[in-house]
């Protein structure tokens, strides 16, 4: 029987490290998944897997693409990006616009997090991280090939 852990950055790297997938590491010790360009998903993207930095209890998972949404695109892009959260459980989907009033482009980003302050077994949490990995995948492939995002 699998045995409940506390959450910490271990369990991401465990995860990493059982999957075979190759990464980073940033400042703050949280872990970058780089997938290149794929002609299916219409772009390359970045998966961010990371521990709060306010309270060390929530896991983060953020997926970015190198694909830029202008100005003139925000709105058919938020139109995308809700129809996907009403269709689907996660992960959620947004548009990214740093500053509205000056930028010309923005991005979409998709968000999953999870509280795991009572722990969680490894195996649980790889389910869930593959889970929502598979999840932004699965968004870019529905909105390059779907929606010609």
């Amino acid at each position: 029987m699998a045995t409940v852990q506390r959450f910490d950055r271990s369990m991401i790297e465990n995860f990493l490290r059982t999957e075979n997938l190759r990464y980073l590491k940033d400042t703050d010790g949280d872990f970058i998944l780089e997938l290149s360009y794929d002609d299916e998903l219409g772009c390359a993207l970045k998966n961010y897997l990371m521990v709060s930095m306010h309270d060390q209890d929530i896991y983060r998972i953020l997926t970015t693409s190198d694909r830029r949404i202008p100005r003139n695109d925000w709105g058919r892009a938020v139109m995308i990006c809700n129809t996907w959260n009403k269709e689907r459980y996660w992960p959620k989907a947004f548009l990214s616009v740093r500053n509205p009033d000056s930028d010309t482009y923005g991005a979409i980003t998709l968000e999953w997090q999870i509280d795991l302050g009572k722990g969680i077994h490894q195996e649980l949490f790889n389910d869930f991280t593959m889970t929502i990995l598979s999840g932004g995948i699965a968004f870019w492939k529905w909105a390059h090939q779907e929606q010609s995002m």
